[in-house]
Protein backbone atom coordinates (compact mmCIF):
# COMPACT_ATOMS: atom_id res chain seq x y z
CA UNK A 1 0.00 0.00 0.00
CA UNK A 2 1.21 3.60 -0.77
CA UNK A 3 1.96 5.84 2.07
CA UNK A 4 -1.08 8.18 3.31
CA UNK A 5 -1.50 10.50 5.87
CA UNK A 6 -1.29 9.48 9.13
CA UNK A 7 -5.53 10.78 9.58
CA UNK A 8 -6.41 8.17 6.71
CA UNK A 9 -4.25 5.39 7.75
CA UNK A 10 -6.79 3.16 8.41
CA UNK A 11 -9.89 0.91 6.48
CA UNK A 12 -12.72 2.81 8.06
CA UNK A 13 -11.07 6.24 7.65
CA UNK A 14 -10.50 5.73 3.97
CA UNK A 15 -13.69 4.75 3.74
CA UNK A 16 -15.33 7.48 5.44
CA UNK A 17 -13.25 9.91 3.17
CA UNK A 18 -14.66 8.00 -0.09
CA UNK A 19 -17.92 8.36 1.33
CA UNK A 20 -17.38 12.12 1.61
CA UNK A 21 -16.41 12.46 -1.62
CA UNK A 22 -19.46 10.78 -3.11
CA UNK A 23 -22.17 12.93 -0.87
CA UNK A 24 -20.42 16.21 -2.20
CA UNK A 25 -20.20 15.13 -5.57
CA UNK A 26 -23.26 14.14 -7.37
CA UNK A 27 -21.36 13.83 -11.50
CA UNK A 28 -19.73 10.89 -11.86
CA UNK A 29 -17.25 10.43 -15.49
CA UNK A 30 -18.14 7.15 -16.84
CA UNK A 31 -15.51 5.71 -18.96
CA UNK A 32 -16.47 2.95 -20.89
CA UNK A 33 -15.49 1.08 -24.57
CA UNK A 34 -16.04 -0.86 -27.53
CA UNK A 35 -13.85 -1.75 -30.48
CA UNK A 36 -10.55 -0.40 -28.25
CA UNK A 37 -12.18 2.67 -28.51
CA UNK A 38 -12.26 4.55 -25.50
CA UNK A 39 -15.45 6.87 -24.54
CA UNK A 40 -15.74 8.85 -21.18
CA UNK A 41 -18.88 10.99 -19.79
CA UNK A 42 -20.21 12.94 -17.18
CA UNK A 43 -23.48 11.75 -16.09
CA UNK A 44 -25.32 12.24 -12.80
CA UNK A 45 -24.45 9.07 -10.49
CA UNK A 46 -26.04 8.38 -7.07
CA UNK A 47 -25.50 5.27 -5.10
CA UNK A 48 -28.22 2.89 -3.08
CA UNK A 49 -27.12 1.43 0.26
CA UNK A 50 -25.61 -1.77 -1.50
CA UNK A 51 -23.08 0.53 -3.70
CA UNK A 52 -24.63 0.22 -6.87
CA UNK A 53 -24.78 3.35 -9.28
CA UNK A 54 -27.32 4.64 -10.98
CA UNK A 55 -27.71 7.52 -13.66
CA UNK A 56 -30.21 7.40 -16.56
CA UNK A 57 -29.07 8.21 -20.47
CA UNK A 58 -30.39 8.06 -23.86
CA UNK A 59 -30.43 4.49 -25.10
CA UNK A 60 -28.54 5.67 -28.05
CA UNK A 61 -25.72 7.62 -26.38
CA UNK A 62 -22.16 5.92 -26.97
CA UNK A 63 -21.76 5.64 -23.58
CA UNK A 64 -25.32 3.23 -23.61
CA UNK A 65 -23.78 1.77 -26.86
CA UNK A 66 -20.63 0.93 -25.18
CA UNK A 67 -22.36 -0.67 -22.36
CA UNK A 68 -24.61 -2.82 -24.23
CA UNK A 69 -21.38 -4.02 -25.70
CA UNK A 70 -19.78 -4.09 -23.14
CA UNK A 71 -20.09 -3.47 -19.45
CA UNK A 72 -16.80 -3.35 -17.81
CA UNK A 73 -16.43 0.64 -16.78
CA UNK A 74 -14.54 2.98 -14.68
CA UNK A 75 -16.05 5.47 -12.92
CA UNK A 76 -14.45 8.96 -11.17
CA UNK A 77 -16.16 10.96 -8.39
CA UNK A 78 -14.02 14.08 -7.76
CA UNK A 79 -14.27 18.22 -6.76
CA UNK A 80 -13.19 20.05 -9.95
CA UNK A 81 -13.05 23.20 -7.86
CA UNK A 82 -9.72 22.54 -6.03
CA UNK A 83 -6.87 24.05 -6.25
CA UNK A 84 -4.34 22.25 -9.18
CA UNK A 85 -1.56 20.24 -6.95
CA UNK A 86 -4.15 19.89 -3.91
CA UNK A 87 -5.74 16.85 -5.04
CA UNK A 88 -4.63 13.91 -2.10
CA UNK A 89 -6.98 11.57 -1.25
CA UNK A 90 -9.67 13.78 -3.18
CA UNK A 91 -10.20 11.68 -6.12
CA UNK A 92 -12.41 7.92 -5.66
CA UNK A 93 -11.81 5.38 -8.28
CA UNK A 94 -14.44 3.16 -9.40
CA UNK A 95 -13.71 -0.20 -11.60
CA UNK A 96 -17.06 -2.22 -12.00
CA UNK A 97 -19.56 -3.71 -14.62
CA UNK A 98 -22.73 -1.64 -15.43
CA UNK A 99 -25.81 -2.58 -17.11
CA UNK A 100 -29.22 -1.48 -18.51
CA UNK A 101 -31.82 -1.64 -16.02
CA UNK A 102 -34.83 -3.50 -17.74
CA UNK A 103 -36.99 -4.70 -14.50
CA UNK A 104 -39.70 -2.42 -13.36
CA UNK A 105 -39.37 -2.22 -9.97
CA UNK A 106 -35.66 -0.94 -10.11
CA UNK A 107 -36.61 1.29 -12.72
CA UNK A 108 -39.14 2.82 -10.53
CA UNK A 109 -36.29 2.68 -7.30
CA UNK A 110 -33.50 4.23 -9.49
CA UNK A 111 -36.69 7.20 -10.70
CA UNK A 112 -36.85 7.45 -7.20
CA UNK A 113 -33.16 8.16 -6.08
CA UNK A 114 -32.48 10.35 -9.24
CA UNK A 115 -35.84 12.40 -9.35
CA UNK A 116 -37.15 12.70 -5.97
CA UNK A 117 -39.94 14.16 -5.70
CA UNK A 118 -41.13 13.89 -9.23
CA UNK A 119 -44.01 11.58 -10.17
CA UNK A 120 -42.93 8.39 -11.36
CA UNK A 121 -43.44 8.13 -15.44
CA UNK A 122 -41.13 4.79 -16.73
CA UNK A 123 -42.60 5.19 -20.62
CA UNK A 124 -39.24 6.80 -21.58
CA UNK A 125 -37.09 4.19 -19.31
CA UNK A 126 -38.58 0.84 -20.28
CA UNK A 127 -39.81 -1.19 -23.19
CA UNK A 128 -39.88 1.41 -26.49
CA UNK A 129 -38.48 4.52 -24.58
CA UNK A 130 -35.60 5.87 -25.99
CA UNK A 131 -33.85 6.65 -22.24
CA UNK A 132 -32.75 3.91 -19.78
CA UNK A 133 -31.33 3.98 -16.31
CA UNK A 134 -27.81 2.31 -15.87
CA UNK A 135 -26.68 0.51 -12.99
CA UNK A 136 -22.84 -0.04 -12.17
CA UNK A 137 -21.72 -2.43 -9.57
CA UNK A 138 -17.97 -1.86 -8.38
CA UNK A 139 -15.73 -4.13 -8.45
CA UNK A 140 -13.00 -2.67 -6.91
CA UNK A 141 -11.94 1.43 -5.03
CA UNK A 142 -9.53 3.32 -4.89
CA UNK A 143 -8.59 6.76 -3.33
CA UNK A 144 -5.38 8.90 -4.96
CA UNK A 145 -3.31 8.97 -2.19
CA UNK A 146 -0.64 11.61 -3.67
CA UNK A 147 -1.22 15.17 -4.81
CA UNK A 148 0.62 16.69 -7.73
CA UNK A 149 3.06 18.19 -5.73
CA UNK A 150 4.31 15.05 -3.97
CA UNK A 151 4.91 12.95 -6.90
CA UNK A 152 8.75 12.32 -7.55
CA UNK A 153 10.68 11.08 -10.96
CA UNK A 154 10.21 7.37 -9.40
CA UNK A 155 6.52 7.54 -8.41
CA UNK A 156 4.86 4.59 -9.67
CA UNK A 157 1.61 4.47 -7.44
CA UNK A 158 -0.28 7.01 -6.84
CA UNK A 159 -3.69 5.12 -5.24
CA UNK A 160 -4.52 3.00 -2.49
CA UNK A 161 -7.18 0.63 -2.43
CA UNK A 162 -10.08 1.58 -0.27
CA UNK A 163 -12.64 -1.68 0.69
CA UNK A 164 -15.98 -1.41 -0.89
CA UNK A 165 -17.56 -3.15 2.30
CA UNK A 166 -15.80 -0.04 4.24
CA UNK A 167 -17.03 2.52 1.79
CA UNK A 168 -20.97 0.74 2.45
CA UNK A 169 -21.01 0.87 6.14
CA UNK A 170 -19.40 5.02 5.59
CA UNK A 171 -22.55 5.63 3.55
CA UNK A 172 -24.93 4.01 5.81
Amino acid sequence: MVDVPTAFASEPALAERAAEILRHNLYANIATSRDDVPWNTPVTALPDAHLNFYWSSWTAAEHSQNIAANGAVFLTFYDSTRARGTNNLMCLYLQGVAREVTAPQEARRAFERLYPGESVDLTDFLGEGIKRFYCAEPQQAWLNCLSEKELEPTTLKMRTAVSLDALRKALA
